[in-house]
């Protein structure tokens, strides 16, 4: 299309609608012809449901963009051997609406019309699949794959939570630039693997789950008490002599052993310092 306004993207769509007939939903991206109110009227009209993919995520929508990679491949094929590229993509898309899926066992033609397609090739038995075995194939293999590269990727269940403040992943510019804000966000909804996030400005994204990760806030190191601050405070208190003994203890007769132990103890609790050098003169200084 050489215009991509709203009017133009709806009278294409009802040249679609009069073959196919209305769908259920429609999967687009948040292109500013597909958010205006034109457009969303049009669909509330005709009972379709509109689903936006997350941005800045593509795999959302991912069986479109696999199948823009196909069609590119080919035109720059044709540009490259100097053909008519909107010539070789017919040729390269009845190829593919001819030929047998691996997964459903059954062309995409088929698929859609319910009959085959006559080609140049020779016409072979026609082997009837019914629609629940093809469905069954089709989530079989898609689940084998799912898991596959799940364990590939490492990929495990985000555990960001509505309420969670949150680090939000930015397009680096240069090398020197973080790949998260500095600022933390609040998730503000959460469905599946989409994440709505409020910014401190108030301004609200929508973003993936693996667009984000978890803030973890800074301890105030002022209360806090590290280990060597305890032990400073044992050793000034064995050095001082003081002890947390009642002043009606201290009036009893000491038990020489258990001093003995007790100094001890605070010997072995104090500290020695390193071994000093010895300090000598070169022999140079010496007077013969």
């Amino acid at each position: 299309m050489k215009s991509i306004t709203s009017e133009k993207i709806i009278d294409t769509l009802e040249n679609m609608f009069v073959q196919h007939g209305i769908p259920k939903s429609i999967t687009s991206d948040n292109g500013t012809q597909f958010v205006s109110n034109e457009f969303e009227t049009y669909l509330k009209e005709n009972g379709i449901r509109h689903r936006r993919v997350t941005p800045l995520h593509p795999a959302a929508n991912g069986e479109v963009e696999r199948q823009n990679r196909s069609l590119m491949k080919r035109i720059r094929i044709a540009q490259a051997e100097g053909k008519d590229w909107k010539k070789e993509l017919r040729v390269y898309l009845f190829a593919y609406r001819t030929t047998p899926h691996s997964v459903t066992g059954v062309t995409p033609a088929e698929m859609m019309w319910n009959r085959k397609l006559r080609t140049k090739l020779p016409e072979l038995d026609d082997n009837t699949i019914m629609d629940e075995e093809i469905s069954d194939r089709d989530a079989v293999s898609k689940l084998k794959n799912k898991l596959y590269i799940d364990e590939k990727r490492g990929a495990k269940e985000s555990d960001v939570c509505k309420g969670d403040k949150v680090l939000v992943k930015v397009t680096q510019r240069d090398k020197m630039s973080t790949p998260y804000h500095t600022e933390p966000y609040v998730v503000i909804e959460k469905k599946g693997n989409s994440v709505v996030v409020e910014s401190p400005q108030g301004v609200r994204y929508k973003r993936n789950s693996t667009h984000v990760r978890s803030y973890n806030e800074r301890v105030n190191e002022a209360n806090v008490n590290t280990p060597n601050d305890n032990l400073k405070q044992i050793d000034t208190s064995i050095v001082n002599g003081n002890s947390k003994i009642d002043n009606t203890e201290q009036n009893k007769p000491v038990d020489t052993e258990q001093s003995d132990k007790i100094t001890k103890s605070n010997e072995n609790m104090i500290v020695k310092s390193r071994p000093v050098r010895e300090k000598r003169k070169p022999k140079r200084f010496d007077d013969f």
